[in-house]
């Protein structure tokens, strides 16, 4: 994993492991100061996660397609589902069962990009974060859940860490990015 400086925190490097569980693995074992992961995950009581940002899920359509609503969008509509195994799309599989929805699946896709590609290039409609579609204005947008759904993505960090001050400034700069949906950790879950 190549590292990087990361911008406003002196003598951070961070890198990308798309593995969170080896992440985790790698934080547990301090082989890494802090990761990036989803919620749910089984986290160790060794470590604290706390979220940084918690974003609203869409249901996206192709303009000119039909349904206003999401339960009869995914009814008449082909879907592309999203087929992975991280946190996120067992979020979305779960709401559409609890719908009651028999989806028309055309394709089954592991990358959020992807995906908001088919959408707009009219193939079916989906399911995904509002930072895949923060800057479209082709797809219609509709509140995902009931209420809506979101998803989080936060910091996990070793409970004990020597480093924790650093942690929380990079906790707060990832909630500054994430506006309007960052969220600042809590001083009060400090040790």
């Amino acid at each position: 994993m190549a590292a990087t400086a990361v911008p406003g925190i002196p003598n951070v490097s961070a890198g990308i492991n798309a593995a969170a569980v080896s992440a985790l693995l790698d934080v547990a074992a301090g082989r890494m100061d802090a990761a990036v992961v989803a919620e749910h995950l089984a986290i160790p009581p060794t470590l604290r996660w706390s979220p940084f940002l918690r974003e609203p899920l869409w249901l996206i359509i192709p303009p000119g397609y039909e349904g206003q609503f999401v339960k009869e969008a995914l009814e008449i509509n082909p879907f592309i589902r999203f087929k992975s195994a991280v946190p996120l799309a067992q979020l979305i599989d779960t709401e559409i069962s609890r719908l009651g929805v028999f989806t028309n699946d055309i394709a089954e896709i592991d990358t959020i990009t992807s995906i908001v590609t088919c959408v707009q290039q009219g193939l079916g409609v989906s399911v995904v974060p509002h930072v895949a579609i923060q800057n479209d204005n082709t797809c219609v947008r509709i509140p995902f859940g009931e209420p809506q759904l979101t998803r989080q993505i936060g910091l996990v960090e070793r409970i004990s860490s020597t480093r924790s001050v650093i942690i929380e400034e990079l906790h707060n700069l990832l909630a500054t990015d994430s506006y309007p949906f960052g969220l600042f950790r809590d001083s009060s879950m400090e040790n």
